[in-house]
């Protein structure tokens, strides 16, 4: 029998409503505007949430047409799918076995799954040039405001987040010195709310990034990330010039050069100077490169035919990099040190390399698990190196490291399957009333999809700390107005997959150098790129199927959805909200055992999160080291570093949080040869983790001291004094020991020295 097509109306059945677009681009826009760096904590599950329920709402609005169309799947939607799965694999493996931080990698695993389905949504649904170009649109709009900020930080925020932190340790230095115990506590509880350590090394290196560091990041927590958002996108703004030149440069006329600039043209030059001189600002070598890389490749063989028939508009634009480059050094944006040190951070990324070489021979086949790599580093980082990395800075060894070569093989199966996808036939509009619209969505609907991203990203902030983030508002009303100012056009397929590919090169070189593979932000653009590149194909005829796999996806996107509420969104929602309540509680009132108890309940209500049991751990080791403490504020101690040793086994913080839990004990003792012996084994756990963590070194010598083991104290204390002096002399400062630690290594080394260092093991 012969295949039926479908009736000439199906074409006209839009395959969504433009209210589920303009959710679509909510949530894509929501993603740039939250930290990239925060996903691993579960900060942006409810965005997980959001595509799961949308991509269900989609499947069971297809099982109310007839004829049904097949959800079909082509090369790149495989693509992906490989990229994804063996994150999927490893995540599982590690939470099944309990091999590493369960709750980190079910979070970036959940992210992964977002990402896929959000690829396959946005390329079915944003399948028509106009639409895909508006949602391009949307994104242009969003780092020209971005970039407005990024520089408002750069000249003014800095500034005043100085003063105003200066102010705030002004005023708790006075409450402390006039033993006004209150108002210290409400101070310090405001510097932890902001993200401020309070003391130790962290609170002198965060010091130190405020008062010496300018480059903006906007809404991220990196510079390194706004300027792989920026480079990307601008080189492809840029690819589209051919396309706006009709629409924002009118045809020449008698007039003079001026009275030729419409409005959408000064718009247009100025969203491009401003992610420019942002992208400038950020000092982010590996962006800067990949932008280099991505334009050579837009221009291509082109640049010396431009030279010969347009001289001046060459020059011209050959003058603007120029200025803004001088406008940087200038102001202070950039100086000498940015090149002449580049050499520096190029030897500082080859270190990063041999460490996560040294992590992917110990575990090659699973990898560490997603979100788990720092733990694993770390007992590699080279001794001279000085950043507590938590990727690897290559997208290449980032997804071989985190999924083991099964996540190499994906990655590279990905690239090669969206290489050789072949070229896109041109068709008539698809008949496919399920999967192809025959329409083009409404471009307001897109910008209005736009604006609510802004709002759904102020939500957070406004339900968990009960008020807006300023900086949203005012990047919103940038959005709106670069978006009302940028011209609307819809390049050919030609134009738009030079700037799409252009684009994709600009942002892997970056990730070649920079973190980013396992940040959904630009794993978002990425996978934007490759729609834009590899749009989803139209065709013709589509035979009858029944409802069967609609129905399946239904069931998959529920049962997906009831998972992540279940396991991920609630959990780390009531875990966040007891931590805080307990950080308040200790900060602002004082009260150890109110925090306890809502530490303990967090831990009961996330049974995959090792940080409740390590702060429980902290406190009680702070509470065991009274005079007045109890056998059994020694016991819980013990128990909650247990606990946290259990929940992220490969993390050197929860082996020396335990050791110390079991020093305090011994120290009341001092008679218990198992506690010792328990004590040293795990003082050596946690360097084995961190070799080159000079302050480990320093305590496991203390402690072997404390037990009279003195030629293992001295052999510690060489070692502590080594890592110190090299350190130091490659400028990283937030590493070193203080003075008088230092003394009392010195100290054990010359006792040592002098009663001629007992042989290991009569001692």
């Amino acid at each position: 029998m012969p295949e039926r097509s479908l009736p000439t109306a199906a074409s006209d059945v839009p395959e969504q409503s433009p209210a589920w677009l303009g959710i679509a681009v909510g949530l894509l826009v929501t993603r740039w505007l939250m930290p990239a760096e925060s996903t691993a904590s579960g900060a942006t599950l409810w965005l997980v949430a959001g595509w799961l329920l949308l991509a269900m709402i989609w499947s069971l609005s297809r099982l109310r047409r007839w004829p049904l169309s097949p959800l079909r799947l082509d090369r790149s939607d495989l693509a992906v799918t490989l990229l994804v799965t063996p994150q999927i694999v490893s995540a599982t493996w590690l939470i099944a076995t309990g091999d590493g931080n369960g709750r980190a990698a079910t979070n970036m695993v959940c992210e992964w799954i977002s990402l896929l389905l959000a690829f396959v949504l946005v390329r079915r649904w944003f399948s028509k040039p106009a639409d895909y170009h508006a949602l391009t649109r949307v994104a242009l709009a969003v780092v020209v405001s971005l970039s407005a900020l990024g520089i408002w930080q750069h000249h003014v925020g800095y500034r005043r987040a100085i003063t105003s932190f200066q102010a705030l340790q002004d005023e708790l230095d006075t409450a402390v010195r006039s033993r006004d115990i209150s108002t210290a506590r409400r101070l310090r509880a405001e510097l932890a709310a902001a993200g401020i350590p309070l003391e130790g090394p962290a609170r002198q290196l965060w010091e130190r990034r405020l008062r010496d560091s300018r480059e903006p990041y906007a809404l991220f927590a990196l510079a390194n990330s706004l300027g792989g958002l920026l480079a990307a996108l601008l080189i492809y703004g840029l690819g589209l010039l051919p396309a706006w030149k009709h629409s924002a440069w009118p045809e020449p006329n008698r007039g003079g050069f001026f009275s030729r600039l419409s409005p959408a043209t000064i718009f247009l030059v100025t969203g491009f100077l401003l992610i420019s001189y942002c992208l400038l600002l950020t000092k982010s070598r590996t962006a800067w490169v990949g932008f280099a890389a991505g334009g050579v490749l837009l221009v291509g063989g082109r640049a010396l035919r431009w030279v010969k028939e347009r001289p001046g508009r060459v020059t011209l634009g050959a003058s603007v990099p120029v200025l803004l480059v001088v406008a940087a050094f200038w102001t202070g944006g950039i100086d000498r040190e940015v090149f002449t040190e580049a050499p520096k951070s190029l030897s500082y990324r080859f270190e990063y390399w041999k460490g996560t070489l040294g992590v992917i021979a110990d575990r090659p086949l699973m990898g560490t698990g997603p979100g788990n790599f720092r733990q694993h580093y770390l007992a590699h980082k080279l001794e001279e190196s000085s950043e507590e990395i938590s990727d690897p800075h290559n997208f290449l060894l980032e997804a071989t490291a985190t999924a083991g070569l099964i996540g190499l093989a994906g990655l590279v199966a990905c690239i090669g399957l969206i290489l050789t996808g072949g070229r896109q036939r041109k068709t008539a509009p698809s008949a496919n009333a399920g999967e192809q619209g025959g329409r083009d969505a409404p471009s307001g609907i897109i910008a209005l999809g736009g604006v609510f991203g802004f709002v759904l990203a102020m939500v957070p902030g406004w339900l968990l700390e009960g008020g807006l983030d300023t900086r949203l508002a005012f990047v919103a009303a940038g959005f709106i107005v670069s978006w009302t100012g940028l011209p609307a056009a819809c390049p050919d397929p030609t134009i738009q997959r030079r700037a799409t590919l252009a684009a994709l090169v600009a942002l892997l070189v970056h990730l070649l150098g920079a973190g980013g593979f396992s940040r959904p932000a630009l794993m978002q653009l990425a996978l934007l790129l490759v729609i834009g590149w590899r749009p989803w194909p139209s065709r013709v005829h589509v035979s009858n199927t029944a409802p069967g796999p609609a129905r399946l996806a239904v069931i998959g996107c529920g049962v997906g959805l009831l998972l992540v509420a279940l396991l991920a969104v609630n959990p780390v929602f009531e875990n966040s909200v007891a931590v805080q309540q307990a950080d308040n509680a200790l900060l602002l009132r004082g009260r150890p055992g109110e925090a306890a108890r809502l530490l303990h309940h967090a831990q009961q209500v996330d049974q995959l999160d090792p940080a409740p049991s390590r702060k429980l751990a902290q406190l009680r080791i702070q509470q065991a080291g009274r005079d007045a403490a109890s056998e059994e504020v020694f016991d819980q101690a013990i128990r909650a570093a247990t606990e946290t040793s259990l929940r992220d086994p490969h993390n050197w913080i929860s082996a020396h949080d335990r050791a110390r839990a079991v020093r305090r004990k011994w120290q009341r003792h001092r008679d218990d040869g198992v506690v010792r012996q328990e004590m040293i084994d795990w003082g050596k756990a946690a360097v084995d983790r961190y070799p080159s963590n000079p302050r480990l070194h320093a305590w496991l010598a203390e402690t072997l001291a404390e037990t009279g083991r003195a030629s293992q104290a001295a052999r510690e204390a060489r070692q502590t004094i080594r890592l110190h002096q090299l350190l130091q002399s490659r400028g990283h400062v937030d590493k070193l020991l203080s003075s008088e630690r230092l003394s009392q290594m010195q100290s054990l080394v010359q006792a040592a020295d002098e009663s001629g260092s007992l042989p290991q093991g009569r001692n």
